[in-house]
């Protein structure tokens, strides 16, 4: 089906008093892993890509965000299931740019090393391009702690986000969809915390726009479901994916004995793929985070 705009999901999620998951991929197989679990489950989905990590100055290979978008644009086309395409947390403005003049249907801008008066000046030039394409725009105050997966240990500035700020960032920038800091952080799973929930309902109170959790990995799993029924309508899952999939690769591996047909193990699609298994480890771990969501069943 054709792809959906992001306000019309969000419009349907607030109804159906569900959260829409963006599990974010970061190739080929993890891609089709969610648009899987989307179909298995019958769950609208958001897909697409971290827009730390394909810039990153620092990254051994060169990509392109054309080609990453237009495999994304196929696959979500195919679905039976509302989908629409996400260009997440990026610092390069370039790219957010690119993705927004590509046709991804939500962009997030945020730069944790540049000063609030540059983010803010970045973020009115990329919500008037994306606007004028009918393209929308998350954003936030402070980017949640750990966004590039260096954090161990709970800091003790946890930028919680204040309702009376988020009431006037969003009337001045006319973002379309804000994300909160209500007590989760990027744990990576290595710690579960608690939501605070009052918080939320405050910001839920002060703000007319969808609201979004991200670093859901790390975060009490009855928490998330409070925050559905508060109000949250976008929930994004990375590290808890990257982590079933490595963990499910390296076990088929370590499974395959030094005698094995390179045909089979690698690409085949058959019994003993390594790349399968992990696929399919995880298109069952986004369908449970679906099911948690309130989503499945929904499309």
């Amino acid at each position: 089906m054709p792809l959906v705009p992001f306000p019309e999901l969000m419009c349907d999620a607030a109804r159906g008093r569900y959260a829409v998951g963006y599990f974010e991929s970061w190739n080929l197989e993890s891609l089709l892993a969610a648009a899987d679990a989307a179909e298995q489950v019958r769950s609208p989905v958001l897909l697409g890509f971290s827009g730390i990590y394909l810039p990153h100055p620092q990254r051994r290979t060169r990509e392109n965000l054309r080609v990453y978008y237009a495999f994304a644009h196929e696959a979500a086309t195919h679905l039976t299931v509302p989908a629409c395409l996400v260009f997440n947390e990026s610092p390069n403005v370039d790219w957010v740019h690119q993705a927004i003049e590509l046709g991804f249907g939500l962009v997030m801008y945020s730069d944790d090393e540049s000063s609030h008066q540059s983010q803010r000046s970045n973020l009115v030039e990329i919500v008037r391009r994306a606007h004028e394409r009918g393209i929308c725009v998350e954003a936030e105050l402070d980017a949640l702690p750990g966004v590039g997966g260096e954090l161990k240990t709970t800091p003790h500035d946890l930028r919680l986000t204040d309702s009376a700020q988020a009431q006037e960032f969003v009337a001045q920038l006319g973002v379309d969809a804000l994300a909160v800091n209500i007590g989760q952080l990027h744990l990576h799973g290595r710690k579960m915390v608690r939501l605070d929930l009052e918080r939320l309902r405050e910001l839920r109170r002060a703000v007319d726009i969808p609201l979004v959790l991200h670093g859901a990995t790390s975060v009490n799993r009855e928490d998330l479901r409070a925050a559905v029924e508060i109000g949250v309508q976008k929930i994004n899952v990375g590290s808890a994916l990257k982590r079933t999939y490595f963990e499910t690769l390296r076990t088929a591996c370590e499974e395959v004995g030094r005698e094995y047909n390179p045909y089979q193990v690698m690409g085949s699609g058959l019994e003993g793929d390594v790349l399968t298994t992990a696929r399919l480890a995880l298109q069952n771990h986004i369908a449970e985070w679906m099911q948690l969501f309130g989503s499945a069943g929904k499309a």
